[in-house]
């Protein structure tokens, strides 16, 4: 009895209700701030932008007719991507393919596949998911130009070995340590308000659980700070397009490892 009382003065009703407002006052402001607000200003947008081409409504279009349609925008797909593959062969450093339809990752230099990985998951969202061929094509495509990353490995291992003293100590000498191997895990920022996320599909962890969370903490923190960067800004869309795909953790690393900084992106949906 003593206990109840004891647990009822330490934590009043009035307390707990006041609590339970705060909490889902804020869960109402978050969805407004990140979820509603970016979503209403992107649709605006694309909205206005969609308006101002001449579309043509085939909704009382015969089926065959119809599907013929369907034929000619997915080849104009293609050809948007293959044009853009020939923009990016005239370039002096390799850039990185993501072909979602093959579900293959490619070194690419001036036209020439240098090495493929098999992507084994793919996650896009909503809002890039529902965006009309020709406005993906368009300005979600590429080339686009990484202008931010963040990592969970070096971009450039380096490897410390103590110069010996003498030609005795240089003969003992013991081949030198490499860095230590973590978990692999990146994302890349564009200047379009889209955020490619690379991740290993491998479940397990070579690393410790310390740096995979420190990473995602990392992570969270630096993609809020673009979400909060975008709210704050008249210049901004507002909404970030999310595409993120999972690779062998080793192709992953060499794929990050042989791009230069500030790569060039290449999709292909």
């Amino acid at each position: 009895m003593d206990n109840n009382n004891r647990y009822k003065k330490k934590f009043p009703l009035r307390a707990i209700v006041a609590f339970v407002v705060i909490l889902v006052l804020l869960t109402t402001i978050s969805f407004i701030l990140f979820g509603l607000y970016p979503v209403r200003r992107e649709v605006k947008n694309i909205s206005g932008y969609i308006e101002s081409k001449p579309l043509n409504n085939d909704a009382t279009l015969s089926p065959e007719l119809r599907k013929l349609i369907d034929e000619i925008r997915s080849k104009e797909h293609y050809a948007a991507f293959l044009n853009t593959t020939l923009k990016h062969s005239k370039g002096d450093s390799i850039a990185l393919f993501i072909d979602l339809r093959d579900s293959l990752a490619i070194l690419s230099f001036k036209g020439v596949s240098l090495f493929e990985s098999k992507i084994s998951g793919i996650k896009i969202n909503s809002g890039l998911k529902k965006l009309p061929h020709f406005f993906r094509d368009s300005l979600y495509s590429g080339p686009m130009e990484v202008n931010e990353e963040i990592s969970s490995i070096e971009k450039f291992p380096v490897v410390v070995k103590k110069a010996p003293k003498d030609t005795i100590e240089a003969n003992q000498a013991s081949a030198p340590v490499l860095p230590v191997q973590y978990d692999v895990f990146l994302a890349f920022s564009f200047d379009n308000n889209m955020v490619i996320q690379i991740d290993q599909q491998e479940e397990d962890l070579i690393g410790t659980k310390q740096d995979y969370r420190r990473y995602w903490r990392q992570y969270s923190r630096w993609f809020r700070n673009k979400n909060l960067n975008a709210l704050k800004s008249s210049s901004e869309r507002g909404y970030i397009y999310h595409l993120a795909i999972e690779l062998a953790r080793e192709d992953a690393r060499s794929i990050y490892r042989a791009l230069p900084l500030k790569p060039a992106v290449v999709v292909r949906y």
